[in-house]
């Protein structure tokens, strides 16, 4: 508890030291507006990148929707064909497991 105040103390007798020692500076009106501006001109490319990568990723959400259900699609279109094949070659398979076991 003593060692807090005491680093308190100090702590607060350099400071007012520094008040005494150091005079506020008012920076030049130009450099002013010079770092103003080039705040300003971060802060549009900033906004522009945010801007495209937010455009990309809705841009990769939807070509990444469509790829799924284009998928979706094809393979409920497929099923038929694939039950058809299956239903015309069941027989020869049959067939062929018979021959076999005899």
């Amino acid at each position: 508890m003593e060692k807090g105040m005491k680093m308190t103390k100090d702590l607060l007798r350099i400071e007012s030291r520094l008040k005494e020692v150091l005079k506020p500076v008012t920076p030049r009106a130009d450099f002013v507006t010079g770092l103003q501006d080039k705040l300003d001109q971060e802060m549009v490319k900033s906004m522009k990148s945010k801007k495209m990568q937010t455009g990309l990723l809705v841009a990769g959400g939807i070509v990444s929707l469509a790829v799924m259900v284009i998928t979706i699609i094809r393979s409920l279109t497929a099923w038929p064909g694939i039950i058809q094949g299956i239903s015309k070659n069941l027989p020869k398979i049959r067939k062929r497991q018979q021959a076999v076991s005899v």
